[in-house]
């Protein structure tokens, strides 16, 4: 069964235009929205959460028309990109809000349980906001719309302004959590590395359109766009003689190309990247460690695509 079904689904804010939508996520599937900043992802989400009007178009939730709903009644848990804690309640009491409005006489327990469910949250629930390091603070977030009875999971860009440690950890949690729960979820990325690690399936949005669906792995091996090329490649891209391709598309072949390095740096503890040119032309390589002394290298392009 499909948790959600958007069909067709058109919005407005100022005079960007967003659709028309066509979307859907399965029963315990965990469903990805990536691209460019700007290109409606938020809005889409705002939309099915019934924060903006749409023009057009029906919204479904466990197969119940919800397209005019009011948004407290569709059953959704969405942890907005700037967490919106409350300030004034420490962190106990802003996991607790949603269940104190119910006057659930389980609040504490329930609140206990799912703090001690995420990485160290137990130690801080009796922390102001302003006292909460960033990680913490999403994850309070993420709590709070978790403790409660909900039937979609959405979330708006759950990791943008952490560093690359917090980063990592934060979508490993996350995504344990998310594994554990079972639950239906929507999340709104920006990193391709996010999308591989985290989601089933993810659609690729670009000026207010869905462009391009699939597992993030068929879409990585399989881009079937320069625009979908590059947007999954975080160290940008390559061309050569009308081929576009990833620094890490390459591999090693002593009759392939030549490659004539003229810097190199570490990446992670096997490869390196390395700037050069082939045939004249500049471009940016992740090779393995044992390249890093070498004048002359050879290499084959695995993954292009035609300009």
């Amino acid at each position: 069964m499909k948790t959600l079904e958007v069909r067709d689904l058109r919005s407005r804010i100022g005079s960007f235009d967003l659709g028309p939508i066509d979307l859907s996520v399965e029963n315990g599937e965990i469903v990805g929205l990536i691209g460019p900043s700007g290109c409606g992802k938020t809005l889409l989400l705002r939309t099915i959460a019934g924060l903006q009007e749409p023009l057009s178009g029906s919204v479904a939730i466990n197969e119940e028309d919800v397209t005019f709903l009011e948004p407290h009644l569709r059953g959704l848990a969405f942890v907005f990109q700037d967490n919106a804690l409350f300030p004034h309640m420490d962190t106990h009491d802003n996991i607790a809000f949603p269940l104190s409005v119910m006057k659930d006489r389980e609040a504490d327990a329930k609140v206990s349980k799912r703090a001690g469910e995420l990485d160290g949250l137990s130690d801080y629930l009796d922390r102001w906001p302003k006292e909460l390091p960033a990680g913490m603070k999403k994850l309070t977030a993420f709590a709070r719309e978790t403790v409660k009875k909900f039937n979609l999971i959405m979330l708006d860009e759950p990791f943008e302004r952490l560093d690359k440690k917090i980063r990592i950890e934060m979508r490993s949690m996350i995504k344990r959590m998310l594994m554990a729960l079972g639950e239906s979820v929507l999340i709104v990325l920006n990193d391709p590395e996010d999308a591989m690690a985290i989601t089933d399936r993810v659609y690729i949005m670009d000026g207010g359109i869905i462009v391009r669906q699939g597992s993030p792995t068929e879409i990585y091996d399989k881009p079937d766009s320069l625009f979908v090329l590059e947007l999954f490649s975080v160290m940008g891209i390559n061309r050569v003689r009308g081929r576009a391709f990833r620094p890490q598309d390459v591999e090693l072949d002593d009759e392939g190309e030549e490659f004539a390095p003229e810097h190199c740096g570490p990446y992670d503890s096997s490869r390196i990247i390395c700037n050069g040119k082939i045939e004249g032309e500049e471009v940016t390589l992740m090779l393995p460690i044992e390249c890093r002394n070498m004048d002359s290298i050879f290499i084959r392009i695995t993954r292009f695509f035609d300009l």
